[in-house]
C-alpha cells in the first residue's frame, strides 16, 4: 500500500495518508519512520486519512503491536478517517488496544470533522507540499 506522512511543524500536526492495499508492513513502516524522524514530537496531533484504502491485509496482532508501541503519546489528539466498515473496525481495534482516551481519539467517515477534532478549521485543505516520507511506492 502506498502511504505517506507530512509533519506540519508550525501547527504541530502529522498528516498521514494511505491508499490502495493496506498491509502490516506499511503500518509498521509508518510507525517506525515517525519514531526515527528527529522533527517528530509524540505530542503532535494527527489526521490519518484511510478513505482511499481499497483492500485491507492487516492482522490483529500487528494492530495490537502498533497500539502497544505507539509513537504518539496517549494524550495526543488524533483522528482516523475511514470509508469502510472494515477500516472502522480496525481503527476501533487500535483505539481499544492503545487504551486511547475517548477525549483524544476519534474515528470519522469524512475529513472535515477530523480536521475540526484536532483543532483545525474544517475547511483546511490537505497540505499540498510533498510528503516527508512515502512507503510502498515502487
Amino acid at each position: 500500500m502506498p502511504a505517506s506522512y507530512l509533519l506540519d511543524l508550525e501547527r504541530r500536526v502529522v498528516f498521514s495518508r494511505a491508499w490502495g492495499v493496506l498491509t502490516d508492513a506499511d503500518i509498521t513502516a509508518h510507525a517506525a519512520a515517525l519514531r526515527s524522524d528527529a522533527r517528530f514530537d509524540p505530542s503532535f496531533r494527527q489526521v490519518a486519512d484511510f478513505r482511499a484504502v481499497s483492500e485491507i491485509r492487516v492482522t490483529g496482532a500487528v494492530v495490537r503491536g502498533i497500539a502497544f508501541d505507539n509513537p504518539f503519546r496517549r494524550e495526543a489528539r488524533r483522528a482516523f478517517v475511514v470509508a469502510s466498515d472494515l477500516a472502522f473496525g480496525l481503527a476501533r481495534m487500535f483505539e481499544l488496544a492503545a487504551a486511547a482516551d475517548a477525549e483524544e481519539f476519534r474515528i470519522v467517515r469524512t475529513i472535515e470533522p477530523a480536521l475540526e477534532w484536532i483543532g483545525l478549521d474544517p475547511a483546511t485543505p490537505w497540505p499540498s507540499q510533498a510528503p516527508d516520507a512515502t512507503f510502498g511506492v515502487p
